[in-house]
């Protein structure tokens, strides 16, 4: 994830490469596309990961909803007037 980049920008990285591996015959789950992007943010996302973690089964939960739920600490962050761009 570079520094600037937003959850919806680099998602739709994510989804883009995954649909290329997919075309050459690779076998993605949602489960390992999820570990994947809470590995890959950058260290200023450590406490939503790690809420995502605790709070949720991350092991189950499908590609769509961690958007959501990136993208809604995003727009609260926004909100507040706290330009963190996630």
């Amino acid at each position: 994830m570079n520094k600037k980049e937003g959850i919806a920008e680099y998602l739709n990285r994510v989804h883009s490469l995954s649909n290329q591996m997919m075309a050459c015959g690779e076998n993605l789950k949602d489960q390992d596309l999820v570990e994947k992007v809470l590995r890959t943010l950058s260290s200023r996302f450590d406490y939503v990961v790690a809420a995502i973690e605790e709070s949720k089964d991350f092991t189950e939960m499908k590609l769509d909803e961690l958007q959501y739920s990136l993208e809604s600490t995003q727009e609260k962050n926004q909100r507040k007037g706290n330009r963190l761009v996630i």
